[in-house]
């Protein structure tokens, strides 16, 4: 049971926090963008096939290249391994500082988030609470009500 409380309050979140985005400036923009791209993709899906081909195509000559160039750098002296190296590391190392960010800023976004999520998810709770207290459930046995129907019969009769 706890499992589905979980992904209850899981998948709770992530409509809220979906909802909220597309309810911001940004997610409605980045939501009409992407209608219109859908839009224009169902038209002419071929066109859309075709530039993707075209982008795989240019890049890929591009990193050719580049690997040609620092290979004939490598070849010619130009560069040394230290130098190679020296060059992934800057590059990994910002990929990593980038990413890095990203992630903080992903993580901040959804915090904030899951707080708003709680707080309503607590006063919701704490309104349901006060509702559910305010119920009065008069439960009596079958065989007491019986009795008491008796016991006010005999109270009318010796009136």
């Amino acid at each position: 049971m706890n499992k589905f409380f979980k992904t209850i309050i899981v998948g709770a979140a992530s409509g809220f926090a979906a909802a909220y985005f597309l309810s911001t400036e940004k997610g409605k923009e980045i939501k009409k963008r992407a209608e219109k791209a859908f839009e224009a993709y169902k038209e002419n899906p071929e066109e859309y096939h075709q530039k993707a081909k075209e982008k795989t195509v240019e890049y890929t000559n591009l990193a050719t290249d580049t690997f040609n160039d620092y290979k004939e750098k490598f070849e010619s002296g130009e560069l040394t391994k230290e130098d190679i190296f020296e060059t992934v590391k800057e590059k990994t190392n910002q990929a990593v500082d980038f990413a890095s960010d990203v992630v903080s800023e992903v993580k901040s976004k959804f915090s904030e988030v899951a707080e708003e999520v709680k707080d309503t998810a607590e006063s919701v709770a704490e309104d349901v609470a006060a509702e559910v207290d305010d119920i009065i459930i008069d439960y009596q046995n079958p065989e007491e009500e019986d009795n008491e129907e008796k016991t006010s019969e005999e109270n009318e009769e010796e009136a």
